[in-house]
């Protein structure tokens, strides 16, 4: 079977793992009331894996996400994903860096140092989507 496509990996894992980043800035993970059922929580802060451990699973998942986007694939036009391109490089070594930045926040209950990482968020996907997602054709070089 052929890889998802970049808007699946996009939808399915970076954007909700840069969410669960963005809300420790204003909310201190600690502190979220775990759902009433956390094995069934939709919220990953509120989750049996929640808090800061939340921020931590998902600042991995932003990291391990860089590599998926390594693979050939297509994005949602059909055109294939433009691997090769220094910009694509460049965007997927600043989602590490940032991720790696959130994990680093995360492990030491920092929320000082998730608005650092959360900057290093927007800067990752601004790299790459002011290129390939906001104009038209989407995913050329």
């Amino acid at each position: 079977s052929q890889p998802a496509q970049v808007i699946r990996v996009m939808r399915g894992i970076i954007y909700p793992a840069s969410n669960v980043v963005f809300a420790a800035q204003g909310d201190d993970p600690a502190k979220v009331k775990p759902a009433a059922d956390p094995s069934l929580a939709t919220d990953p802060l509120m989750s049996t894996y929640g808090g800061w451990e939340a921020v931590a699973n998902a600042s991995v998942a932003l990291i391990e996400s860089a590599r998926l986007l390594e693979v050939p694939r297509a994005c949602s036009n059909g055109k294939p994903a433009p691997i090769a391109s220094a910009t694509w490089k460049k965007g997927l070594s600043q989602l590490r860096e940032a991720g790696q930045a959130a994990l680093k926040a995360a492990q030491a209950k920092n929320q000082d140092q998730v608005l650092d990482a959360a900057d290093k968020i927007t800067t990752a996907c601004a790299t790459c989507h002011d290129k390939y997602r906001e104009k038209t054709p989407r995913c050329t070089e």
